[in-house]
């Protein structure tokens, strides 16, 4: 063989598996990309529906009526703008949290996203009728500071209330300017800046950011340790059965009990893999059958014409020998003539005998009733012999099922008959197959002489091939019983029903 033909081609070689495509990384990868894309889109709409719900809290009518509320509580403001720039900032913000609420549990834990004085997205003003004052924040957000010096200059202009609204993109400044009773000139304004939507997604996340990816890779990792687990366990079996299978043992079953979608593929593989089993041994039953029959043949066509032809010779040389009484010839030539004229028939019977054998009909071809009808028919035809077959319909069906095992029981029956045939002198034999569950039995009974077990165990190669035959069935026990009335054969074997591949 050449070094080319030699070497494996690369469909054969075993794939390399790397460690990154277990199936548990898979799942790792495919459970943390699944985490963040369903908490994102989570956190989007719940960012978006709290956010509608901040929308209405800052609407310049709910937003005067807290300035309002606060300032009744205060009493008449004192001139802000004459106080030093750090009390004036301190009290804006004393007051700023008091309106927003930035103190309770709901806006710190609910709407922390929307901003706050910390990063200029919420901010309030005082002006007096000079134009001093002060803010705080200190630069709110370019939006808010001109929405807030708009509000203060119509307000100033009108000494009313100057509420005011922008939105744009989804983006949305929302102010009061509040002209104060007790302070003419003076104006107090308030507003909040939302931002867009992914400036409030990125505000949201940025603080827990680190813990969320934490969080996600550890929930990921233990779902993918419970769901890869489970799974390799059960791929694990299957690829040995397959293995098994690609080996030519088709007894390897996967034998997967689960109920979902793999386990009733593992079964249904399990059922393939029986059916296969039948396939093969049928196919192997008829591949003996043609074998069987091409024997048959060619003794018929080689030894057995030779037999023949030697036979009719030595039948010329006796009958030349009877002629010319035996004048000047040795007188134990007539004697080894007719002892070869009867080795020469003896083995044309046994030659027609295992012709008659190879060529009898198989279970495979003809079923077991009509195979035994043949075969006794040929076996037994001149001999005055009964015969009866005792097949019950159920067990026979049952065994139809089988037929590589009806073979055998075919053949232990051939033997059998053809033992009482030659050596027991029987006139009647009966043939019984019967079961109870899935235990079955196969009975041949005949009415002879009987014979000596023991003297045949040894000698005997057709009781060993019988017993033998027994064994090769499933469960099988061979039993024989001898006596002066006649002779009975049983074998008892276990069968399970087989089921078909479902659609």
């Amino acid at each position: 063989m050449s070094e080319t033909a030699a070497r494996p081609t690369s469909a054969a070689r075993a794939p390399v598996r790397r460690w990154w495509s277990g199936l548990f990384w898979k799942c790792l990868l495919s459970m943390l990309i699944a985490s963040w894309i369903s908490t994102g889109l989570l956190a989007m709409l719940g960012l978006y529906l709290t956010r509608i719900e901040v929308r209405d809290n800052m609407a310049p009518p709910m937003l005067e009526s807290r300035m309002r509320r606060e300032l009744r509580q205060i009493g008449p403001m004192p001139g802000l703008a004459r106080l030093p720039r750090s009390q004036c900032e301190a009290v804006l913000q004393a007051l700023v949290v008091r309106i927003v609420g930035m103190d309770t549990p709901n806006w710190m834990s609910k709407y922390s996203f929307a901003g706050g004085t910390h990063n200029r997205r919420i901010a309030i003003r005082y002006r007096d009728r000079d134009g001093g004052g002060c803010q705080y924040p200190a630069q709110p957000s370019p939006p808010l500071a001109q929405a807030l010096e708009e509000a203060e200059h119509e307000a100033g202009a009108t000494h009313a209330v100057a509420p005011r609204r922008n939105e744009r993109d989804g983006d949305w400044v929302s102010v009061v300017a509040l002209p104060l009773s007790d302070t003419p000139g003076a104006t107090l304004s308030m507003g909040q800046h939302s931002g867009g939507s992914m400036a409030t997604f990125m505000r949201a996340d940025s603080g827990d950011l680190e813990g969320l990816v934490i969080y996600l890779m550890v929930i990921s990792a233990m779902s993918a340790v419970a769901v890869a687990t489970l799974l390799t366990r059960r791929i694990r079996h299957a690829e040995n059965a397959a293995d098994a299978w690609a080996a030519g043992d088709l007894v390897a079953r996967i034998h997967d009990p689960g109920r979902d979608e793999f386990g009733r593929l593992s079964q249904r593989f399990d059922r393939m893999a029986d059916a296969l089993s039948e396939v093969i041994q049928v196919r192997q039953a008829l591949a003996v059958s043609e074998e069987r029959n091409r024997l048959a043949r060619d003794l018929h066509d080689t030894a057995k014409q030779r037999s023949f032809a030697l036979g009719l010779q030595l039948s010329v040389l006796d009958h030349l020998h009877e002629r010319d009484g035996g004048d000047g010839r040795d007188p134990r030539q007539g004697a080894l003539i007719k002892a070869a004229l009867g080795l020469t028939g003896q083995l044309q019977r046994d030659l027609a005998d295992v012709i008659q054998r190879f060529s009898a009909p198989t279970v495979a071809e003809q079923g077991l009733r009509k195979a035994l009808e043949d075969t006794f028919s040929h076996l037994l035809g001149g001999s005055e012999i009964e015969w009866r077959l005792l097949l019950d319909g159920v067990a026979e069906r049952g065994l139809s099922e089988f037929p590589q095992h009806a073979g055998q029981l075919l053949l232990i029956a051939t033997e059998a008959a053809a033992n009482s045939l030659r050596h027991s002198g029987a006139r009647r034999i009966e043939v019984v197959l019967n079961n109870s569950g899935n235990r079955y039995g196969w009975t041949i009974q005949d009415d002879g002489c009987g014979f000596m077990i023991s003297d045949h165990e040894t000698t005997g190669m057709g009781l060993a091939n019988m017993r033998l035959r027994a064994r090769t069935l499933p469960g099988g026990r061979f039993r024989i019983a001898s006596s002066s009335s006649g002779t009975v054969v049983t074998v008892s074997f276990t069968l399970e029903p087989t089921q078909g591949v479902s659609a």
